[in-house]
């Protein structure tokens, strides 16, 4: 509060050098403008923390010069001051973007209150959030290390997702490296124990989470034997946090009737996950049923490994008496706009699948561009990237008219993405997959205690590509770096996104069910 500057906006200015003063001797700044015109002159070249704005003026009023005012500086505070106990009006004005009002005639600790609040807002939640995140420190590591089962660690991964949004700004970014290293500890534990418990739970029908596999026909086929229209969004590599940025963007016209979380199948990647997802069976059945459609995961593959989806998912159709969906895959805003304009082509059918490939194109593209890499330099960084994203995409107002027809709208994910930080060398054959998170071949040459798990591909339900091979998986922050390009490696990945391993933002990813308001 203070050092603060603000601009008093009243055509009786001088009536109110007492309240000036006052605001003054707390060490408050007080600009003053008697009309409108004078008042945006200030806001265009003064830097202003607030604004006190006076709803009856000569010429334009308050609500006149508002618009401007936010046009100028969106950010800026304003509150209104006013005589009008009209309900409408304060509907109008706090719907125009005001941060509060006051009534005349005003007294001098009402206006310093409301400021106090106002613009002491951000540091006072900040040093609330941080106090309150020292008191519940202790109880948190202390569920950390005692998550034994599903239900915990999603319940976990929610709460440092919480914490990762509150402790921001101020005195609460000081708690920012005792959360960082609390989110490895549980990354760490997390890894060992779903090392340990995903090859159980994966063939466990009493298994308490859902995976890629399943969603098909637990969750979506009873909305479609409803009579329900169903589109589903499948973003590519959406995490948990990314989802909780963008849904408030999805809900003006939809309600989240359920936001559950699901495990994604290992490994955590498109070609294992999402075929899986939307193929409603495990990579090594797709396999087996269409070995003509089922790519190696050899680095000289021919043919993309994601160029089947809208078969699987027919076929998955078929199996289960169900029309012929409709599909299509999103890469670029052009794609995007040409997918809008042409809907009326999928409008009719039960069941949409629209895969969305932009958030992996910006993971990916952190690697390779520096400008990426400075803008999404950690999670919050990516998050607003993607919320900025969302805003301006075509598909949000499209979704929006989704709502208008009862399309019923389910949002997921193939599967997360993680921040790499540690190298681990590994050994293998020139036909040894690409992934830098996990690794499919025989004759692989790696340190035992540095990888997540090692399995028998057929076990874990991943297609083999030769007679003795084996899969394993980094797990944490860790990636795989070949022997011969080690410092390349290192120099090019370290602090990139990548998936395929394990880890909480990987593994732990969502699924929502939202239906239009009304």
């Amino acid at each position: 509060m203070e050092n603060s500057r603000i601009l008093w906006v009243d055509d009786e200015v001088e009536a109110l050098r007492p309240h000036i003063l006052y605001l003054e001797g707390r060490g408050i700044q007080v600009l003053t403008a008697t009309n409108a015109a004078d008042a945006l002159a200030l806001i265009r070249s003064e830097s202003l923390d607030g604004v006190l704005l006076d709803e009856h003026m000569p010429g334009p009023s308050g609500l006149d010069v508002l618009p401007q005012i936010k046009a100028l500086k969106p950010a800026l505070p304003v509150v209104m001051v006013t005589k009008s106990e009209e309900e409408g009006l304060m509907t109008e004005a706090l719907g125009s973007q005001l941060a509060d009002y006051l009534l005349k005639p005003v007294q001098p600790r009402q206006v310093l209150s409301t400021l106090t609040r106002i613009l002491g807002q951000g540091a006072l939640q900040g040093a609330r959030s941080a106090s309150r995140y020292q008191q519940e420190f202790r109880e948190l590591g202390a569920r950390i290390a005692d998550a034994h089962d599903w239900a915990s660690w999603t319940e976990i991964y929610r709460e440092l997702l919480r914490w990762d949004r509150e402790l921001a700004g101020g005195e609460a970014e000081s708690m920012r490296a005792m959360l960082d290293h609390q989110r490895e500890e549980a990354n760490r534990l997390f890894t060992r124990w779903w090392s340990e418990a995903y090859p159980r739970l994966l063939h466990d029908d009493e298994s308490p989470c859902l995976f890629s596999h399943q969603l098909l026909d637990v969750r979506v086929k009873p909305l479609l034997d409803r009579g329900e229209k169903v589109v589903m969004l499948v973003f590519d590599n959406l995490r948990l946090d990314q989802w909780q940025e963008i849904q408030s963007l999805m809900t003006g016209k939809f309600r989240v009737e359920s936001d559950d979380l699901y495990a994604s199948i290992l490994p955590t990647a498109t070609q294992y996950a999402r075929n899986a997802l939307l193929g409603g069976a495990m990579p090594s059945e797709l396999a087996k049923r269409h070995p003509d459609r089922w790519v190696r995961d050899v680095l000289d593959a021919e043919g993309g490994r994601n160029s089947h989806e809208d078969f699987f998912l027919a076929h998955w159709a078929t199996r289960n008496g169900l029309a012929t969906p409709g599909y299509a895959k999103l890469t670029h805003a052009t794609s995007e706009q040409r997918f809008v304009s042409k809907w009326r082509e999928h409008r009719g059918k039960s069941l949409v699948a629209v895969v969305v490939n932009f958030i992996d194109r910006m993971s990916h593209a952190k690697t390779d561009e520096v400008i990426l890499r400075d803008l999404a330099r950690d999670d919050r960084g990516f998050r607003s990237l993607t919320a900025s994203w969302w805003t301006h995409s075509p598909l949000r107002a499209w979704v929006d008219d989704l709502a208008h027809d009862g399309t019923t709208l389910v949002v997921t994910t193939d599967h997360g993405t993680v921040t790499v930080r540690k190298p681990v060398s590994v050994r293998g054959p020139r036909e040894l997959t690409a992934n830098l998170r996990y690794k499919v071949g025989r004759g692989l040459e790696f340190k035992e205690k540095e990888v997540a798990l090692v399995d028998e591909p057929e076990r874990l339900g991943i297609p083999a590509t030769n007679l003795g091979d084996k899969v394993l998986f980094a797990g944490e922050q860790d990636y795989f770096a070949y022997q011969s390009q080690y410092h390349h490696h290192v120099e090019k990945f370290d602090g990139s996104y990548q998936h395929g391993g394990i880890s909480l933002e990987e593994v732990i990813v969502p699924f929502a069910v939202l239906r239009p308001r009304g």
